[in-house]
């Protein structure tokens, strides 16, 4: 997949964890300062269905804003923003800073316009890739000036959520544990980009033990994620998930069905068809047969069936009888 490619798996996975409200309020109570956590009403808060993020930077960043109520020090409510930037580069040169900031002018100019106080907004950075976050934590540190002038100049500071500070296995994090979905999703965007199948097997024991494999569709769309951003093989992926007690018998016909019909439709055919080959040179992968089996029972031309498996149209051909 290119690089672009790459991006959009990782913000795929973001949207779909954090548009369900219930996600958005389990994380943000362990990502928060105390000071933030305290001043707002989690029971009333809703999601913004708009993205802020413009076209040309969607392949570096996406986003979601949380509504929400906070108290004031007059013990009133007064609206408030939560703007999470997810981003997936350490050095910020497209600016996480300024597509922050875009974002505080363009709702702070509504407010303006409809003759309102400006609501607060809280900026919270979402970072999972590899390097040591490099950006300022205040957006004034930008500016190589000194401290004097500073003063002058605009200013905000963001939270920052960085997966790589973050240990899942803390014991503060026990209500995390009972919302499998998001510590999956949290957990497997924090071991993106490395080698390490330990997390994975943490994840799929997870997984046993709290029945979250009944779920297929949500089980295939995080093994669809861990196939496209780790160099893993569906053998191996289908002998990991044996070892924790998950059957992958019927889990990864729909994997490999899944899998395919993606490349279909996003023109990635070559690097889907080169992963099932390698799964099966290395373990003679049944489930691609029984994928075959089942185009072959929609009718499927024998020739498409071989481009999109990996199978030869001889082998494809002795599935028919």
């Amino acid at each position: 997949m290119t690089k672009i490619d790459i991006h959009n798996v990782h913000n795929n996975v973001f949207v779909k964890t954090f548009s369900d409200p219930e996600n958005l309020r389990v994380f943000l109570e362990m990502a928060l300062p105390k000071p933030i956590k305290e001043a707002i009403d989690f029971s009333g808060i809703s999601i913004d269905p708009t993205s802020y993020v413009s076209d040309e930077i969607k392949g570096y960043f996406s986003d979601t804003v949380v509504k929400a109520v906070m108290k004031t020090t007059g013990r009133e409510e007064t609206p408030a923003d939560i703007y999470i930037l997810l981003e997936h580069k350490s050095s910020g040169k497209k600016n996480p800073l300024v597509q922050v900031l875009k974002y505080m002018y363009l709702e702070w100019q509504k407010d303006v316009d409809q003759k309102r106080e400006l609501r607060v907004i809280i900026p919270l950075i979402f970072y999972h890739g590899k390097g040591k976050w490099k950006v300022p934590r205040s957006f004034v540190d930008q500016f190589k000036v000194n401290d004097e002038i500073k003063k002058f100049l605009l200013n905000y500071r963001y939270v920052l959520f960085d997966t790589g500070e973050w240990d899942f296995l803390a014991e503060d994090n026990r209500e995390l544990k009972d919302n499998v979905f998001l510590l999956t999703s949290l957990v497997l965007m924090k071991s993106a980009f490395n080698n390490d199948m330990e997390t994975i097997k943490e994840i799929f024991n997870l997984w046993h033990e709290k029945g979250f494999t009944d779920d297929m569709e949500q089980v295939v769309f995080f093994l669809q994620y861990i196939f496209h951003v780790r160099d893993i093989s569906l053998d191996k992926l289908k002998k990991t998930l044996e070892k924790s007690n998950i059957e992958g018998g019927d889990i990864m016909p729909s994997l490999a069905q899944r899998l395919i019909d993606q490349g279909i439709e996003q023109g990635i055919e070559q690097g889907i068809e080169k992963g099932i080959k390698k799964g099966i040179k290395e373990g003679k992968y049944e489930s691609v047969k029984e994928t075959a089996r089942r185009m072959l029972n929609d009718d499927l031309p024998t020739k498409d069936i071989a481009k999109y498996t990996g199978l030869t149209e001889k082998e494809i051909k002795k599935l028919m009888h």
